[in-house]
């Protein structure tokens, strides 16, 4: 036993040696060789501690940070092509992010993509008022596409509204065979049924595919004074651009405003009523919109992942998307299109970045990805050494720390941001963001829309214009319908309406919820399909579970709701093909 102490106490104090050697040196690790009986602490190994205490700390590497630099030097390279909206940026982005494209190509991904042609487009030469003041004094351009056939009573008609940054591109066409972000819904027997239905999707007012926008020509010969901007023009974008660009001399768009413009382009195709109007996302508050401006030429209403009223965490997160955009500083004001100037490609990527973050869930990358970090590739038997040796990578091993993406989630945000972040016009996103932001179907928030109006066509026009004559006898409607609605319920037909059972937690929580009913009155007798998802946190399912309340409060007993439990997030309409699909093809086919 006093043997075994002994051999003991003699170990720990050879172990504080060697700490002390840690910390002081090589100076005393011959005393510590000699106590030790050992011939590890050699010359030879002195010097090599010493010559490693000597040599400085290796400077860690950011790849990250090496491909940001080198997209800005590829960008200021096709600065002039950039100008004329050449593609040939985006297509190099996704060829450079073509190996981070492979390591996700297993996960369902919605097929964005950089639309430069295949579309048709409607020219509306009027000039076109908007809501939050200022016009389009020489109209806009709509870009749209179309699937199926139009029948002959031209009643057949879907109006499919899109997303944020989606594009008019929503299946495959002989013009542009490439998949479409909605691919799997479209088509023969698919949930919208081509053989039965005439689908259009435009590209919204404001967007960057076609349509008119802030990067859209400036029209600088305009007839109209008040569409011209005090304000002095960047060089770059002034005498420097051969196409001078609107850029945040934009006007601001109201969801309403891209409504007004899609009817236009109904209108200029003969189609006088819609079967049904649809969408999700921005498309989903779309929808609601286009049934509650034309009552009279939508039937039906889908709305999916949508909501009736932006709430302030939706606001909050599209607003950091905006902050860190245009805390870029190529972003310049948002005069980024002259020949001297790139976009504004590193706050981009981390607005995508934050988007990517909304659009899915946090289960969901659990499930996909749990808490793995990079790991090195298999290494491959060279000619020389038909097998791996022992000091090559191993898969099996994660590998070190790394302040660039490391954690496989890093790594998915990373490409997201990548991909997208030429793949869209900053300017767009600002204000097609802030369009949905504004949105708000409670009744207050539209009278003050229609004041809003009214006041602008009277200053653009004067009292004496058909629209703002209009706009003017209208406003005392508005009043006594907000009143009306305050006063009593609507019911259908003459049948007195069931007493209503509330499914929201209490009026306390949702107060405006009265105010949000009252604006859906216009939508009182349509069937409508509202469909939310349990792990959106972009557009939380309590927004579903509001609308369709607020819709049945108003007596509407053709409300269908549905709700999934789809992990996917906020992107389940774009991947969830069973669950929200049946459901679409459902509402569509059924007798209500």
């Amino acid at each position: 036993m006093r043997t075994t102490l002994h051999r003991w106490g003699s170990t720990l104090a050879t172990l504080a040696d060697l700490e002390l050697s840690a910390r002081t040196g090589p100076r005393i690790a011959p005393q510590i060789a000699r106590k030790c009986g050992t011939s590890s602490f050699s010359t030879a190994t002195s010097s090599r501690w010493e010559e490693k205490r000597k040599a400085p700390a290796p400077t860690l590497s950011f790849p990250c940070v090496d491909a940001n630099e080198q997209r800005a030097e590829r960008l200021r390279a096709q600065a002039p092509a950039l100008t004329t909206g050449d593609s040939a940026s985006a297509s190099a982005e996704s060829e450079s992010s073509s190996a981070s494209a492979q390591q996700h190509a297993a996960i369902p991904e919605p097929a964005y993509a950089n639309i430069v042609s295949g579309y048709q487009t409607f020219n509306y030469t009027e000039p076109f008022l908007l809501d939050y003041g200022g016009l389009l004094p020489a109209g806009f351009t709509i870009a749209y596409e179309t699937w199926g056939k139009l029948n002959e009573d031209r009643d057949n008609v879907i109006l499919l509204h899109t997303g944020l940054s989606a594009s008019s591109h929503a299946a495959a066409t002989e013009a542009n065979p490439a998949p479409g972000w909605w691919q799997a819904f479209i088509g023969p027997d698919k949930a919208i049924d081509t053989n039965r239905f005439f689908v259009i999707c435009t590209n919204v007012l404001g967007g960057c595919y076609g349509s008119t926008g802030p990067s859209s020509p400036y029209p600088v010969e305009a007839s109209d004074p008040s569409a011209r901007s005090e304000t002095p023009v960047s060089a770059s974008v002034g005498q420097q651009d051969p196409t001078e660009r609107w850029a945040t001399r934009f006007p601001i768009l109201s969801l309403f405003d891209m409504i007004r413009a899609q009817f236009l382009l109904l209108d200029h195709l003969g189609v006088s009523t819609l079967f049904a109007s649809a969408g999700s996302s921005m498309g989903g508050m779309q929808s609601i919109a286009a049934a509650h401006l034309f009552p009279d030429r939508v039937e039906r209403v889908i709305s999916i992942s949508g909501c009736a009223r932006s709430a302030p965490g939706s606001i909050a997160l599209r607003y950091a998307q905006r902050s860190v955009l245009m805390s870029d500083p190529n972003w310049n004001r948002g005069a980024y299109y002259g020949p001297d100037r790139i976009p504004p490609h590193t706050g981009m990527k981390l607005a995508r970045q934050i988007a990517t973050i909304t659009y899915r869930s946090g289960p969901e990358w659990e499930q996909r990805f749990g808490r793995q970090r990079r790991r090195p590739s298999q290494a491959r038997p060279s000619s020389s050494s038909p097998s791996a040796s022992s000091t090559e990578p191993r898969p099996d091993l994660e590998l070190d720390p790394a302040l660039c993406p490391d954690f496989l989630i890093e790594t998915y945000i990373d490409h997201q941001g990548e991909a997208f972040c030429l793949k869209y016009d900053a300017n767009s996103l600002i204000y097609i963001s802030k369009a949905m932001d504004l949105f708000d179907m409670s009744d207050h928030a539209l009278l003050d829309l229609r004041r809003r109006r009214r006041k602008n066509a009277l200053e653009i026009w004067g009292p004496e214009h058909p629209e703002a004559q209009e706009i003017t006898e209208s406003d005392a409607d508005v009043d006594d319908g907000a009143a009306h609605a305050q006063g009593s319920q609507p019911t259908t037909g003459s049948r007195r309406p069931r007493a209503h059972i509330s499914t929201l937690s209490s009026y306390a929580a949702h107060a405006y919820v009265p105010a949000l009913a009252r604006g859906l009155t216009n939508l009182r007798s349509k069937p409508i399909l509202v469909i939310g998802v349990q792990s959106d946190i972009l557009f939380p399912v309590e927004q579903q579970r509001e609308l369709a309340e607020c819709l049945r409060m108003n007596g509407n007993e053709r409300v269908s709701y549905y709700e999934i439990d789809a992990p996917h997030g906020h992107d389940s309409f774009l991947i969830d093909v069973q669950n929200v699909g049946l459901a679409v093809k459902g509402f569509l086919t059924s007798s209500v």
